[in-house]
Parts: structure tokens; C-alpha cells; sequence
């Protein structure tokens, strides 16, 4: 992994994992940019030297982030498919609320990742390589299986414009809202994420059925 230097005996690999696990705890109170080395040194409880004997410098933490944010989102998928199994509501409309409301319930728990994750590989791709394209990829292939399971029910007959625009649509409302609060267009005045996934849920469920000329 870019930067990261192999840990060749367990108590390095340990060493190491207290650092990840320190910066991740610091990165719920701060953005990655303003954290420093001697910050994610001290809440592991190590010496900076001990940071640099594993890590070339603090980008290289950057794709170590990432591929813990890549795990998290896997366990994310065996959640929505446990919620799937126990829900009855099958509809269009209740697959699409059931959908987001897991979503936004994975960002809120996960934003510090996520964000780490999000703005990186788009300002850092020499980092991360198309990690992120790959899992927006995934999100596309997702919406285009909807789409596809509940074909005759949805109005908008050109199949990849509905994706195309379902995807860009409910990314950017749940990213903005949910990963960059304070930069982005305000979100509805008292409405939790997982409310508002649900709201969007129902745009998107009107979008996909509403009467076309």
C-alpha cells in the first residue's frame, strides 16, 4: 500500500493499528487536513518516530482510511440485505425509502470516514486510484438493478437516463447534507438524515412513476 510500510512483526502490526484506530477516533472531532502527526502520535499513545517508522508521512495514511472505509462499507451491504429480509414492504416506494434510510444510517455512523474518503479521491487520486470510482460504480449498477426489478411500474422509459439521474441525484443530496453540513446548501430545518433519505426516497419514487406525455 502506497506510503505504508509493511509492519513485519505483531508488535508493529499492533503499533500500526493503534495509529489507524487514533486517527480515526481524531477524525470525528476534525478534518484529516488538520490533524497532525504529533496529534495521532500522542492520542495512540506513541512517539512521533514510532508514526514515521510505519508511515512515510501523514498522506500515507490516506489509502489505509480508505481501505477501512471500503470494509465498513461492506458490513454495510450485510445490513441492508438483513434489513431486506425483514421487511415485507416490497414496493417500489418501500424499497426505495428502506434503501436510503440504511444508507443514511451508514453515513451518519461512518461521515468521518466517508468524508476522508470522499474528498480524497478527488483531490488526491494518485492515493487512492479508482477506489471511489469503483464503489459509485457499484451504486449505479444498484439503482440500474431497481430500475430493471420494477420496470413496468416505473414511467421514465429511458433506462439510462433514469439511472444516470436517480444516481446524481440522491449521491449529491445525501453527500452534501450528510458529509459537508456546514459547507453546502442548508438541509430542511429539523429533519434528521435518515428522515430526510426517507423524503428522498419519495422524490425519487415520484420521479420514477410520475405520468409522462
Amino acid at each position: 500500500m502506497k506510503g505504508a510500510k509493511p509492519a513485519l512483526q505483531t508488535r508493529s502490526q499492533q503499533t500500526r493499528d493503534r495509529l489507524v484506530a487514533a486517527l480515526e477516533r481524531l477524525l470525528r472531532d476534525k478534518a484529516f487536513e488538520n490533524i497532525s502527526v504529533a496529534e495521532i502520535a500522542r492520542e495512540a499513545g506513541v512517539s512521533v518516530g514510532a508514526v514515521y517508522t510505519r508511515f512515510e508521512n501523514k498522506d500515507a495514511f490516506i489509502p489505509v482510511l480508505f481501505e477501512l472505509y471500503k470494509a465498513r462499507l461492506d458490513d454495510h451491504k450485510s445490513e441492508q440485505h438483513a434489513e431486506a429480509q425483514s421487511d415485507d414492504d416490497e414496493s417500489l416506494r418501500g424499497v426505495l425509502r428502506r434503501t436510503l434510510r440504511v444508507g443514511a444510517q451508514f453515513m451518519a455512523r461512518e461521515a468521518h470516514l466517508m468524508r476522508a474518503a470522499h474528498l480524497y479521491a478527488h483531490t488526491r487520486p494518485d492515493l487512492i486510484g479508482d477506489g471511489w470510482e469503483a464503489i459509485s460504480e457499484a451504486g449505479r449498477q444498484s439503482v440500474g438493478a431497481l430500475y430493471d426489478h420494477f420496470a413496468t411500474e416505473i414511467t421514465q422509459s429511458d433506462r439510462t437516463i433514469a439511472v444516470e439521474t436517480l444516481t446524481y441525484f440522491l449521491n449529491t443530496a445525501l453527500i452534501e447534507a450528510g458529509l459537508y453540513p456546514d459547507l453546502g446548501p442548508p438541509a430542511p430545518r429539523g429533519l434528521s438524515l435518515e428522515a430526510l433519505a426517507e423524503e428522498l426516497a419519495d422524490f425519487a419514487w415520484g420521479y420514477l412513476t410520475a405520468p409522462r406525455d
